[in-house]
């Protein structure tokens, strides 16, 4: 699938090292060293193999190998039942790729009170990481994730925040959708992020939220415009370019570009001010 193709591409190697500074940042703080809640809206299938040539290259390096996401992938593939033992049908050279929703789990699994819980729209994704999950190397993570099939991880997301005792101050949110063009058709899902990304931006500033983070692709039209004017709904720019000339845009990966954002409760201060 393309999940497979792109797992531990240049973009999962920063976005999961962001992910697990972001855990590390929270956890320094007491409030969230006793208590953390996940949620993953786009958790895919939590393993892959092989591992995508740009982590293979980074995990020879030996400063890469000594940062943060190469010690949690050692971890996550440690002999069972600490880890999940070796991967099966390797070849010379490969590594397999522990994604977001086992880095976190392994990461949480110390954590007194948590939860991690992990949406996807592809069933077979969600079929595959339940699998995962029920490795010997979770059955110490209590309560078990829970991984559920959603139509819509942007609906079911704007629903649990529109629910006041649903999310609070201890949940870590990560939006991670594959990929978003910003062409006309693209319209509604604009429309849709716009409401999402208010509603957290005012759930993070009022301290009902812990932290935000949003990780997309963007790709065709959206390489010439900002990624703000694109949430907002901004295609003015979509308008003028012939069609065939944005559908070839739209395919040509050297137009893409990826943005990562955050937004952070100030725990320190204790204000709840939201920071991007």
């Amino acid at each position: 699938s393309e999940q497979n193709k792109n797992a531990g591409n240049g973009g999962d190697v920063i976005k999961h090292s962001v992910y697990l500074a972001m855990l590390d940042e929270l956890r320094r703080h007491e409030r969230w060293r006793e208590q953390l809640h996940v949620l993953e809206t786009h958790a895919g299938k939590g393993v892959y193999a092989p591992a995508a040539k740009e982590y293979v290259k980074a995990a020879n390096d030996p400063a890469m190998r000594r940062s943060k996401l190469c010690a949690a992938q050692e971890r996550a593939f440690a002999c069972a039942p600490d880890g999940l033992g070796s991967v099966d049908g390797m070849k010379a050279g490969e590594r397999p790729y522990a994604a977001s929703a086992v880095l976190h789990a392994f990461a949480l699994r110390d954590v007194p009170r948590k939860s991690l819980e992990l949406m996807d729209s592809d069933g077979g994704a969600t079929g595959t990481l339940k699998q995962v999950f029920d490795e010997p190397a979770f059955r110490r993570f209590h309560p078990p994730p829970c991984v559920q099939r959603t139509a819509s991880s942007e609906q079911a997301l704007i629903e649990l925040l529109g629910q006041s005792s649903r999310l609070g101050g201890n949940h870590l949110v990560h939006l991670d959708p594959f990929a978003f063009v910003s062409a006309i058709k693209h319209a509604p899902e604009r429309k849709l992020y716009a409401k999402l990304l208010q509603e957290a931006d005012r759930r993070v500033k009022c301290d009902t939220l812990a932290a935000l983070s949003v990780f997309v692709v963007w790709g065709g039209v959206a390489a010439r415009q900002g990624p703000e004017d694109s949430v907002r709904g901004g295609t003015r720019r979509a308008r003028r370019v012939p069609g065939p000339a944005r559908r070839d845009r739209e395919r040509t990966p050297h137009h893409r570009r990826m943005v990562l954002g955050a937004v952070f409760c100030d725990a320190a201060r204790g204000s709840g001010r939201g920071q991007g």
